[in-house]
């Protein structure tokens, strides 16, 4: 069974735009079939939100964080966050890798880095997972490092994020074929390659305006790529997300609902 997914910085703006509690808003994305988020380490740490997310009955499916993984001091700090998530009962982190350099020594680092997490993260049942980030210039934007990273650290898995690889100029459904085997988590995010009234407008690596837009009016390939994704992880969790900073998402997070339950998951 796919569970269906939101980002919880897109539920703080849902919030904001009609008005309401977390409580409340959590409750709206629940009727429309929505039951697990993908939270920032800060949200649970810093801010009060834990207790809204667990008393309206929510899964905190997934935690992200941000690590520069190529620096040898960091790898203490990520696996304090995984002596956090295993005392919440939190399955999965997602590691945000985010250096810019792909030279050899910096990769092995990271390597290197990363089989660590990952055998302390096995001890808690925890899945450690990279995501490829839709930022110009780092290693995860493309098919050919992301891929070899994920070969290279047994046990280590992708959000795959096709609207962050249209973002990159790199076509999603040529990076799904290669990287099915590894996804462990969907970020639905289908980018428009050009501007949609009320969106956030962001240009491409190339300069060509894009939008992220309802689920099945963009050009990331979202059907296909959970095609390619099936016979791999055929539960894979589907995530809906926009942009962090995108405001008035409600209408387009409604129609994309819609959209996981007609034509990801009628079939």
């Amino acid at each position: 069974m796919n569970k269906i997914g939101i980002n919880f910085e897109n539920v703080l703006a849902i919030k904001k735009e009609l008005k309401l509690t977390v409580p409340e808003t959590l409750k709206r994305l629940k009727a429309l079939g929505i039951t697990s988020l993908d939270v920032n380490l800060d949200r649970l740490t810093l801010d009060s939100y834990y207790n809204d997310i667990v008393a309206s009955g929510f899964e905190i499916g997934s935690l992200f964080c941000f690590f520069h993984l190529d620096i040898q001091n960091n790898v203490q700090k990520a696996l304090s966050v995984i002596d956090f998530c295993a005392s919440k009962k939190i399955k999965e982190i997602m590691v945000l890798c985010t250096f810019k350099s792909y030279s050899l020594s910096d990769v092995q680092i990271l390597k290197q880095n990363l089989r660590r997490i990952v055998k302390y993260a096995e001890n808690f049942g925890v899945k450690i997972a990279i995501e490829n980030v839709g930022k110009q210039g780092y290693f995860a934007s493309e098919i050919a490092p992301t891929l070899d990273v994920l070969k290279s650290v047994k046990g280590l898995g992708l959000v795959f994020d096709g609207g962050n690889f249209t973002l990159a100029g790199v076509n999603a459904k040529d990076a799904i074929i290669k990287l099915a085997p590894y996804v462990s988590r969907y970020h639905l995010k289908d980018r428009a390659l050009r501007y949609e009234q009320g969106a956030l407008l962001e240009k491409t690596f190339s300069g060509l305006d894009s939008s992220v837009v309802a689920l099945g009016e963009g050009d990331s390939y979202i059907k296909e790529c959970f095609l390619e994704i099936k016979p791999y992880y055929k539960g894979v969790p589907l995530v809906i997300e926009f942009p962090f900073t995108q405001e008035n998402i409600f209408d387009a997070v409604q129609k994309s609902a819609i959209y996981i339950q007609t034509e990801l998951l009628d079939e």
